[in-house]
């Protein structure tokens, strides 16, 4: 059964709802947000990882950002809605010091679905991040910008407002007195022609999801993963294939933390599948022999052939031979059990 699919409120009706409502929608909203980024942001919250996505983004590769000349910033910030504090944070935060002066803030927002208000969300975040540079201890230092790329992981291009001006209808007349406001979306499953801009796990995660998308052969990187713990959870919450949280605690419970490949992951994760399938199937197949014996086994005691089912008690060649007989086959009805199993 799919997921229910999001409600989306314009900014109007979201304003005109009752108080109450109007609350509950917001705190379900965060707490639906908050969820799946906790587990999301841990492998880009890696220098190599954070600075390989920003050089391939920003950069096309080039070596620009060093994984050393980055430093973590706790970015939260607070707003006030129906008479409540609520706290924003993002997913993973860092500043770019080049020679010891502090020149870009940069946030990663990871997102699996399309965002109806993104710009409006983004916005928040960044104004925050400039209204902080006023604080007293921020006043001494030069101001720096602030860049927020949004990794995308759909299967289809985003097609939500990617412009504060599209979230809303502004009259012509008012358009030269509203600031616009531009968010850089990074379509992940998309990046084919830039792949070879990526040189980190996040190139790893990159190619497994074109290759779900596009549904060509994949033919897993031999690149030895390096940050496994975090690579493999990020895999999980993308994908929700619990295979993926299953051979992480195999993993760990080796201690075996370095030296593995996307390859051999899912070497892992495909025998796994095999194994249980061969179960079913053996399971389908023995359920399948005794639905045959018995309706043989009724036949002949319709017809009164009583010496006959004694006989394949002990003589299987004749089982088989009155199976045959009786056009008793095993393919007969194989697609009709076939169909009363669900697809996993």
């Amino acid at each position: 059964m799919p997921p229910p699919q999001e409600k989306y409120y314009t900014v109007e009706d979201f304003y005109n709802m009752p108080d109450d409502i109007r609350a509950e929608q917001l705190n379900e909203r965060e707490h639906r947000m908050g969820t799946k980024d906790i587990t999301e942001k841990i492998l880009a919250d890696y220098e190599d990882v954070f600075a390989d996505i920003i050089n391939g983004v920003l950069f096309d590769g080039e070596q620009v950002l060093h994984e050393n000349e980055l430093v973590n910033v706790k970015d939260k910030s607070q707003y006030k809605f129906d008479n409540k504090i609520h706290e924003q944070e993002r997913d993973v935060c860092k500043r770019w010091v080049p020679y010891g002066v502090c020149f870009a803030l940069m946030g990663l927002e990871h997102e699996t679905q399309p965002e109806p208000y993104m710009p409006m969300r983004i916005i928040g975040y960044d104004g925050a991040a400039y209204r902080g540079q006023l604080t007293k201890p921020e006043k001494k230092k030069p101001n720096y910008p602030v860049i927020t790329i949004v990794l995308y992981f759909g299967m289809k291009h985003w097609n939500k407002p990617r412009t504060l001006f599209e979230c809303m209808d502004i009259p012509e007349r008012l358009k030269p007195f509203v600031n616009d406001y531009k968010i850089h979306i990074v379509e992940v499953a998309f990046l084919d022609d830039r792949l070879h801009y990526f040189h980190s796990d996040f190139r790893i995660i990159a190619e497994y999801f074109i290759n779900k998308r596009t549904k060509t052969d994949y033919v897993p990187s031999a690149q030895e993963i390096r940050h496994v713990d975090e690579f493999l959870k990020l895999l999980h919450a993308l994908t929700g294939d619990d295979r993926y949280g299953t051979l992480l605690h195999t993993l760990q419970m080796q201690q075996k933390r370095e030296g593995i490949s996307m390859c051999e992951i899912l070497d892992r994760v495909e025998n796994k599948g095999i194994i249980i399938g061969e179960k079913r199937g053996e399971k389908r197949g023995e359920k399948r022999a005794r639905e045959m014996l018995n309706q043989l086994n009724a036949i002949l005691l319709e017809q009164n052939r009583l010496d006959d089912l004694k006989r394949t008690l002990s003589d299987t060649a004749y089982q088989e031979q009155l199976l045959i007989e009786y056009g008793i086959h095993e393919n007969q009805e194989c697609c009709n059990i076939e169909k009363q199993i669900p697809e996993t």
